[in-house]
């Protein structure tokens, strides 16, 4: 029920009557002054809140203010001006040259679109007038709120459905530039191409490639430093993988340099797949040896602190 209109009239009626009784029981004069005194969307967003409540009126809170003000506003207005427009407005004697002088100090000056070779005509940006305004006042604000738990499914969906759709309109809405003001709306993510998309996976799989050659000589050296025992079968599979994992490297650094308009998707992609029993069987070898230092370590950490 977006408006009114989605309940009966007579329907409606009566419950406009029922949320009355309930704020007068309530003896509170505020929220009755609001009730009387809203619109018809205030009063109708009152009631659907109500019943969302189960006709309970001590989740709606008034807070009203009063307020005086002194604001004071100041506006510097700058132009952009040629130097010949600046002499024109300053005069050309030694005090309005010093002047002038003091103005354009640090600007480089833009050339004039006309004009670009004439170093007179070149423009600087300069404070015009500073406008300043006072003003004071008074002013009366009031909010009303609501809150409490739904319990009815329906009201549930309707809800959840209402702030889908505004959610979904916020994240439309521009960003605005606090320095420029400008407002600038977000930027859809751009989409790949697959053959962007599979030069990336040739990129991963060359980089676990990289990861494994530098872990395997590391393994072998904490294997044999800390005697882990049973584990001359495992450094003669890792040392094994070594050449085949270089001359795999090769070939995806090979493949890394293609074009991007030169990529056949399907290829780059079943060269992966095909590389991925190799990968699955060298990374497997590389956690067990990792796996067996870590575990001849803790005996020995434990003989040192004893």
């Amino acid at each position: 029920m977006a408006s009114p209109s989605g309940m009966p009239p007579d329907e409606r009626k009566k419950q406009y009557s029922a949320m009355r009784r309930a704020i007068v029981k309530t003896c509170e004069p505020a929220l009755l002054a609001k009730f009387q005194l809203a619109s018809d969307g205030e009063r109708w967003s009152m009631l659907k809140q109500w019943l969302l409540n189960d006709g309970k009126t001590d989740s709606i809170t008034v807070e009203e203010k009063f307020t005086k003000f002194v604001e004071q506003l100041r506006t510097d207005r700058y132009v952009t001006v040629t130097k010949l427009q600046l002499q024109k407005m300053y005069g050309k004697s030694k005090e309005s040259k010093a002047f002038i002088a003091e103005l354009i100090k640090g600007q480089a000056g833009t050339p004039h679109p006309q004009a670009p070779n004439l170093e007179s005509a070149r423009m600087y940006k300069v404070l015009r007038e500073i406008a300043e305004c006072t003003s004071t006042g008074s002013r009366s604000d009031h909010a009303l709120s609501t809150g409490g738990r739904v319990r009815d499914e329906q009201m549930k969906a309707m809800i959840s459905k209402q702030l889908g759709v505004a959610l979904g309109n916020l994240e439309e809405q521009g960003l605005v530039d606090l320095k420029t003001g400008r407002i600038a709306g977000k930027k859809a993510k751009k989409q790949k191409t697959p053959e962007q998309l599979a030069l990336g996976e040739v990129r991963t799989l060359g980089n676990k490639f990289k990861r494994l050659i530098n872990d395997i000589p590391s393994c072998i050296n904490e294997i044999t430093s800390h005697d882990v025992r049973n584990s001359e079968e495992l450094v003669r599979v890792l040392r094994g993988h070594e050449p085949d994992l270089e001359s795999r490297h090769v070939v995806v650094l090979e493949k890394l340099e293609t074009p991007v308009s030169a990529i056949d998707a399907d290829t780059f992609m079943a060269f992966v797949e095909d590389q991925k029993p190799f990968l699955t069987m060298v990374e497997t070898d590389v956690r067990d040896a990792k796996r067996r230092v870590a575990n001849a370590k803790g005996p020995k950490k434990r003989r040192q602190a004893a």
